[in-house]
């Protein structure tokens, strides 16, 4: 008896520690199952974060897409039509700095938001573009990086006329026209349904937990599961202190009904207005099954110690010694990392035994563990290798804005550099005029004196006019390069057009450069504005020389052409039909598919770009079209389609002579002319037409000689372009003194600049003019006055 009582006690003893060690790995158990809960709930809580930050970022792409939207009538179908493709939003919009409704992707919506919603006002109240608040916003959007400076979350909104509630996201932006606010209303059912389908979010730390998706007020924006009768609800202030903390954790806080629940957050992962993540759960349901454990864990280990008082005296070697060596063994490949390995316990029912299997038991829960970091770490290694991708094609993007705008910017400059030539070729067209003006008068005058048949100084004569007339169809062509040429389509012989055009283009094109025509006897007229069509064959034989660096030939063909089913930009119909070909390198397809945009070039910053862009411009202008025909190493062919005009102009009779009809019968002529040289010959012609001429040099020299007049002017014949006050501003001070004479406006331009005087000129001739042509416009003056007296 002795002996059993001490074997008894023996094993109490030997009992005690391994019940403590039992109860200790139990607690240890606990202790480690709930951080590893813990873990799992804020890990949660971070893949939600990353998701729901995805969702913003592509919103933000979104109304940075909406920014490139012209506000035009337009806009609200664009809008209403990315609405309808993402189907993630209740609506899009845009409004300016008052808060004013612009466009919007629902016809109705300036009204409903009319009365400005609480969400609304909050939006219209943030920071906006270029201030503190975003400080790296540039051009129409804000700076990437994070969520962008500019870009702003709302809170939870709803309105009358939108079916759901929905989180309302902005993007401050600033264009031309001033502030803009694009706003995004994001369907919060839409939200809930995405953040289900994750398959990342699938794994719940228990049956019992939920997601909640928060605003930054702590109303309810989305919940897993069972959403419906929680969405819109207000969580506590203090379980919003702890949402809003700055560390990571769990704490326990009230919910909605007052009960007390675990909540896990993590913060600093999206922007301080939100929205929040956090994964609640009921702390009894979470305690429960280790409680079971616990409780049945010690139950097992009494009736263990109860069952070793009775037979350990009989079995203490088989149930003692070979067990613990079993343990023994395993517990050493454990330690040695071999957790597969098990204690083979099997068959032994003693408390050997059992602490055989809760080991085993263990070994498989250290086990599982393993293999589940590894996995979250394997999700977390592909989530950053996805942000990084991200990162690095948006990089690749801004370096593509860069390089597009340096492109915009250098054919911005050589636009300039365009409009500074033209505007030197106007100039120097207009002082050109005025010298052809003094030479053709001189030459009409010597002509008018030439006693006799003389007839070769008549000759020389004739070819020193047709000289100056060749000159003002020089000046004519500067000044429509100079955008100062009134254009007009009229009936044009096209064979005689690009006759007169090859001498001005041999010169230019150079001696490599071999020109061939192939012009078509019966060529119908066409309707078009000659000018313009000299243009743009010039800048077509331009475009071929620099395809042939070497030299080649270029051909210019003339043709016509019936089309009778419609062909491209063709409508069925005559059209006249112009042929520019080279023998260059040609154009690849893919440089021939964009040769007629704007600004593109294949002349390395040499070229505008808008070369082949205005000649489709006139064609398409005129009622024709273009059509390009190119190989590589096989040159290119451009044809000009242009409509058929129904016969050719009726011809001038020429300048003629000035016959005793036509001269004047003493009327006193005003005539005005900064211009020394011009104002002398002008002074000659009219005294040979019969008149009376008062001249004057300029607008103050003509108002004081009319003060000195003993009658008023009965015509008058003022230079337009003459420093201080031009001619209809001097024609408003003569109207102003009561000069009521028909107003004659001679000019060395092609057209007249917006000018306020409020007058309007009787005629218009345009230097340089011929004595039949000043006979022929003062005889219609006179006649026009005679008529109305």
């Amino acid at each position: 008896m002795k002996l059993s009582r001490r074997l008894l006690l023996l094993i109490i003893l030997c009992l005690l520690p391994m019940v403590a060690a039992g109860i200790a790995t139990l607690a240890g158990l606990y202790a480690q199952r709930r951080a590893e809960f813990e873990a799992l709930a804020i890990r949660q809580v971070e893949l939600a974060n990353a998701d729901v930050r995805s969702v913003l970022g592509s919103a933000r792409a979104l109304l940075l897409a909406v920014a490139q939207i012209h506000v035009d009538p337009a806009c609200p179908d664009r809008l209403a039509t990315l609405q309808r493709d993402l189907r993630a939003y209740r609506f899009l919009a845009m409004l300016d700095g008052g808060g004013e409704v612009v466009c919007a992707s629902r016809p109705d919506l300036a009204a409903i938001l009319a009365h400005r919603p609480a969400w609304l006002t909050r939006l219209l109240a943030g920071p906006a573009p270029g201030s503190q608040a975003s400080a790296a916003a540039g051009g129409l959007t804000a700076a990437s990086g994070g969520m962008a400076a500019g870009f702003s979350v709302g809170t939870y909104g709803t309105l009358p006329a939108v079916s759901g509630a929905f989180l309302p996201l902005a993007l401050r932006a600033r264009d031309a026209s001033g502030d803009r606010l694009l706003i995004g209303a994001l369907d919060l059912h839409w939200l809930g349904q995405h953040l289900s389908t994750r398959r990342d979010l699938g794994r719940r730390p228990s049956a019992d937990s939920a997601l909640t998706v928060i605003d930054h007020e702590g109303v309810v924006l989305a919940r897993l599961p069972d959403p419906e009768g929680w969405v819109g609800s207000r969580l506590s202030p203090d379980a919003m202190a702890r949402i809003k903390a700055p560390a990571a954790g769990v704490a326990t806080v009230d919910s909605f009904d007052a009960h007390p629940v675990l909540l896990a957050a993590s913060p600093g992962a999206l922007s301080p207005d939100g929205p929040y993540v956090v994964v609640g759960f009921d702390p009894p349901s979470l305690l429960a099954d280790l409680g079971a454990s616990v409780v049945r864990a010690a139950a097992l280990g009494g009736l263990a110690t109860v069952l070793a008082l009775v037979i350990t005296y009989l079995a203490a070697r088989r149930f003692i010694q070979r067990p613990a060596g079993r343990l023994l063994a395993a517990a050493q490949r454990w330690r040695r990392g071999e957790l597969a390995t098990r204690a083979d316990m099997e068959g032994d029912r003693s408390e050997f035994g059992r602490l055989g299997e809760a080991f085993n038991q263990m070994a498989s829960d250290l086990e599982a563990r393993v293999a589940e970091h590894a996995q979250q770490a394997h999700l977390l290694e592909a989530v950053v290798a996805e942000r990084t991708r991200e990162l690095s094609d948006s990089n690749n993007r801004l370096h593509l804005v860069i390089a597009e705008r340096e492109r915009t910017e250098a054919v911005l400059h050589q636009a300039q550099k365009l409009q500074a030539v033209g505007q030197l070729a106007g100039g120097v067209a207009h002082d050109f005029n005025n010298l052809l003006a003094t030479i053709l008068g001189s030459l009409e005058l010597i002509e008018r004196r030439v006693q006799g048949g003389d007839e070769r100084l008549r000759t020389l004569l004739t070819r020193a006019m047709d000289a100056v007339q060749r000159g003002a169809q020089l000046t004519s062509r500067l000044l429509a390069f100079s955008r100062r040429q009134r254009l007009a389509a009229r009936p044009t012989d096209l064979n005689r057009l690009i006759t007169d055009l090859v001498t001005l283009a041999s010169s230019t094109l150079g001696r490599r450069v071999r020109i061939e025509t192939e012009l078509a006897p019966d060529l119908w007229p066409a309707l078009a504005d000659p000018s313009q069509v000299e243009a743009a064959i010039l800048n077509l034989a331009l475009n071929a020389r620099d395809a042939m660096p070497q030299g080649g030939v270029l051909s210019l063909a003339t043709g016509n052409e019936t089309v009778t089913e419609p062909d491209g930009d063709a409508e069925p119909g005559d059209y006249v039909r112009i042929s520019v070909s080279d023998t260059g390198i040609g154009m690849s397809n893919e440089v021939l598919a964009r040769a007629f945009e704007p600004f593109f070039t294949t002349k390395d910053g040499k070229g505008s770009g808008l070369g082949l862009s205005q000649v489709y411009g006139l064609a398409r202008q005129s009622g024709g079209t273009v059509r390009i025909r190119s190989a590589v190493g096989g040159g290119t062919t451009v044809a000009l389609l242009l409509p058929r005009a129904a016969q050719l102009a009726p011809a001038t009779d020429g300048e003629g002579t000035v016959g005793a009809r036509r001269r004047g019968r003493g009327e006193l002529v005003l005539l005005v002319d900064d211009d020394a040289d011009v104002r002398q010959v002008s002074v000659e012609m009219l005294r040979d037409l019969g008149y009376e001429v008062a001249e004057a040099a300029g607008g103050e020299e003509a108002l004081d000689t009319v003060r000195r007049l003993p009658a008023p002017p009965a015509l008058l014949v003022l230079d337009y372009a003459m420093p201080g006050m031009n001619g209809l501003r001097l024609a408003a001070a003569l109207r102003a003194m009561g000069i009521a004479a028909p107003l004659l406006l001679a000019t060395g331009y092609a057209e007249l600049s917006d000018d306020q005087s409020g007058v309007t000129p009787d005629a218009i001739l345009h230097k340089p003019f011929s004595l039949a042509e000043l006979d022929r416009t003062l005889l219609r003056l006179r006649t026009r006055t005679t008529e109305v007296a």
